[in-house]
């Protein structure tokens, strides 16, 4: 693209960059996180008393079951009771329709101001996604603190053809989504450095890296710590209205994979024939002297040898196979742990879908051991430690953030006579039915 295209024919900036700085612009405004979640909170503190004053209500007819005792008991080390359900469902006649109507409860009354301090605690160890993404960084950690992430990335960026290293670049970019930031640490740097090395411009390696580590996050080929994530907060709202039912965690696989393939291709495309072509011909001359700039390096792990990489590696497929084994053994045989104790199925509700967090962390711990001790960046296990205490302290914002997130959807108060609490509810009553 000519200069004159690009900044306006009087020297003006042109239509497009003046899009781009207003995109910018705005982008730069955008509050953390945790302060929306935080100012959605005050707002519905507000408007539940705003609407409570105008004794806004709702009515509407519900399915019911017969009334049944719910025993609470308390359990050794929690601080929580727990609760125990009938043994059997009720017969499908015994079920009756009544109306119910549904009272607005200001949050800004004494009774909700003693509920907003007292429901807290409860909110946040209520909100299981955060549970879920400590438990899975604890394998993804060690395997990214290893070293294995990035040698995995160099070693297939290395093997790439000419024409087809823009697509695989924004495919890694997509799929590396597993590993945390390992993509933005790792793969955007050696996206530029693969452009360079076979002469195209290093800024649109680097687009494509950031395009398909930013563009194509939340789809993947494999089930990831943020499908956990979104799988148990969808089962939170679908037990709002349904609370027998639940998606497992391979609901969203197959849309993942078609999507990763789409992104691979649209961004792929949009790299070589929009982003390339508006940079134009790299040219050395104009490049900075790193010499005369500071140049920040990413915490991407230690630097080691050929041979040492080699070794790590081998060792990491070793390992991970031995992992694989184990947990094949666990599931398939009759009678396996893993397996439905009544039905005997593995897919569906199982133990084994049940534990795929826990398998995903294994197995990434396990090969992040392996590359490790090959490898010879992980030799004590104080050093598996403080890999996995550097991998959830990167996880502070998003703390942060799920504090502020669970917050705002309180738990229900819980009336004299009632046994069971209802997600998302707090500034409703359900007491009036009919």
């Amino acid at each position: 693209m000519s200069a004159a295209t690009e900044t306006g024919t009087a020297g003006k900036p042109g239509v497009m960059q003046r899009v781009l700085d207003g995109v910018e612009r705005v982008g730069n405004k955008v509050p953390h996180p945790a302060i929306m979640f935080l100012a959605l909170c005050v707002g519905v503190i507000v408007l539940s008393q705003l609407l409570a004053w105008a004794g806004v209500s709702a009515t509407y007819e519900v399915v019911k079951p017969p009334p049944q005792s719910v025993a609470p008991i308390d359990v050794a080390g929690s601080v929580l009771p727990a609760e125990v359900m009938p043994g059997q469902q009720p017969a499908a006649g015994d079920y009756h329709v009544v109306t119910e109507t549904v009272h607005i409860q200001g949050l800004l009354t004494v009774d909700g101001i003693r509920y907003l301090f007292t429901s807290f605690v409860h909110n946040f160890m209520g909100f299981t996604a955060m549970g879920i993404i400590l438990v899975v960084m604890i394998g993804v950690g060690v395997a990214e603190r290893s070293g294995l992430i990035a040698a995995l990335i160099r070693k297939l960026v290395a093997a790439s053809s000419p024409a087809a290293l823009t697509y695989i670049i924004v495919f890694l970019g997509i799929v590396s989504s597993i590993a945390s930031d390992a993509g933005y640490l790792v793969l955007i740097p050696l996206g530029a450095a693969a452009f360079l090395s076979i002469g195209r411009h290093p800024l649109a390696g680097m687009a494509a890296a950031f395009a398909g580590v930013a563009g194509g996050f939340g789809v993947n080929l494999m089930v990831t710590p943020t499908d956990a994530v979104l799988t148990e907060i969808t089962n939170e709202s679908i037990h709002l209205v349904a609370p027998n039912e639940s998606i497992d965690l391979t609901a969203n696989l197959w849309f993942g994979i078609g999507s990763t393939i789409l992104l691979t291709v649209l961004l792929g495309v949009m790299t070589s024939r929009v982003v390339e072509r508006r940079l134009g011909a790299y040219d050395p001359s104009v490049a900075p002297d790193a010499s005369d700039t500071e140049i920040q390096t990413a915490d991407v792990g230690p630097e080691i040898g050929g041979a040492e990489e080699r070794r790590g590696l081998r060792l990491a497929g070793i390992y991970l196979l031995v992992a694989v084994v184990v947990v094949t053994l666990l599931t398939v045989l009759p009678g396996a742990p893993l397996r439905d104790p009544e039905t005997g199925s593995i897919i569906g509700t199982s133990p084994f879908m049940d534990s795929l967090i826990v398998i995903i962390a294994l197995l990434f711990l396990a090969a992040g051991l392996g590359y490790g001790k090959g490898a010879g960046t992980l030799r004590t296990s104080t050093e598996v430690i403080e890999a996995i205490t550097k991998s959830w302290a990167g996880l502070a914002g998003l703390l942060l953030s799920s504090t502020s997130c669970a917050s705002a959807s309180p738990t229900a108060r819980r009336s004299p006579s009632s046994t069971r609490s209802c997600p998302l509810t707090g500034c409703l009553d359900f007491s009036s039915a009919s």
